[in-house]
């Protein structure tokens, strides 16, 4: 009874999740305050520092978790065999959006004001420096694609981002004063450092553990009520970041500004997709490989963005904007490329088994040339 109670529920909530997203993001707006809250809570300070995690920071983690429970282990090395695919794709994560956002500075000087145009740049320079979302592997694990790959760019992405920001912030004209610049450095070092052993290594290393101590048919038996966990964390970690980002940036609103804010994140978004398309085409990958490079190519992590927007700019709260802006579109978005994705890989009405089995069910319409 309960079992089925919560396949309905499981299956309801896939189905809606682009709605239930953007009743977060106004709930955000019209009652800040719970998300505030639960973004300031922290562990005892008496805990050493590397045990009192972030509030996102530890969903997050959960999301990696939950993640990799459903990765078949004898599959990983499907990554490792294509490193020219690795490659490419790792590489797209930093020049789609930097082409985008070098193309879009012209556009939008033409359009509105050149310093506010300026000014809103900045803040998809800075989307633009990021690397690979981690709520990008909780969209994978909902469409039912490979998760290895996107694990891989998350964590591959996260390794070299200490010298892909920086390098890509200047190279896109961002220049930063040298207490900034040491700001800087010291945020993105620490998503390197034992902090990424901990809250992204970890939490990855032991979905695996999990799911070769309980067994992979009972992990599967228990699949709908994973994705129940998985999709409510990855709503509740939305709407807390919004509403955490909302009051800081309400003061400089402009509508004029959203709209052009909104048009650009959908560019970012629409060009990560092609090019993610082009590359599973040009790599003859399967259709739920290109599921997962779907989301990597088109999910910033935003969250690092709103941290370097609010510690190392901090006087500049316009820039908040585009880095919202940027994660509700990118939220929205996946949410479409969910719905098309469980088409796509054979997963109407119902999403039962393992990642190979649900391929051979979608085996036509996985094909690709």
């Amino acid at each position: 009874m309960i079992a089925t109670w919560i396949t309905r529920l499981s299956e309801a909530v896939r189905h809606h999740l682009p709605w239930l997203l953007i009743a977060c993001y106004a709930l955000a707006i019209v009652l800040p305050w719970p998300g505030q809250a639960m973004q300031a809570w922290s562990f005892p300070e008496s805990w050493p520092e590397l045990a009192r995690p972030r509030t996102s920071q530890l969903m997050v983690a959960v999301l990696l978790l939950l993640a990799s429970m459903g990765i078949e282990v004898r599959r990983l090395p499907i990554v490792v065999r294509r490193p020219a695919l690795l490659a490419a794709s790792l590489l797209a994560v930093w020049v789609v959006p930097a082409v985008v956002v070098l193309v879009a500075w012209w556009l939008l000087s033409q359009v509105i004001d050149q310093t506010a145009a300026s000014t809103l740049l900045v803040g998809f320079v800075l989307v633009a420096a990021m690397p690979v979302a981690n709520s990008a592997a909780g969209w994978t694990q909902q469409s039912r694609g490979e998760l290895p790959w996107t694990l891989a760019l998350v964590v591959l992405s996260i390794l070299v981002c200490p010298w892909m920001i920086p390098l890509v912030l200047n190279l896109l004209g961002l220049s930063f004063s040298d207490n900034e610049a040491e700001a800087l450095e010291q945020l993105t070092s620490s998503f390197t450092g034992i902090e990424f052993v901990v809250w992204v290594l970890l939490p990855t290393a032991l979905g695996m553990i999990v799911r070769w101590a309980v067994g992979a048919a009972r992990v599967s038996h228990n699949r709908q009520g994973v994705l129940l966990l998985s999709a409510g964390t990855l709503l509740l970690l939305n709407y807390m970041n919004a509403a955490s980002a909302w009051p800081q940036m309400r003061d400089d609103f402009r509508l004029v500004w959203l709209i052009v804010c909104i048009a650009m994140a959908l560019v970012l978004c629409t060009a990560g997709l092609v090019v993610a398309q082009l590359l599973g085409r040009i790599f003859r990958s399967t259709g739920t490989t290109i599921t997962a490079l779907d989301y990597a190519l088109t999910m910033k992590n935003t969250g690092l963005a709103l941290a370097l927007a609010s510690n190392v700019l901090v006087d500049q709260h316009v820039l908040l904007l585009p880095v919202f802006t940027t994660t509700l579109v990118q939220h929205l978005f996946a949410s479409a490329l969910h719905r098309s994705a469980i088409r796509r890989n054979g997963l109407v009405p119902e999403v039962t088994g393992t990642p190979e089995e649900t391929a051979t069910r979608g085996k036509s319409a996985e094909a690709r040339p």
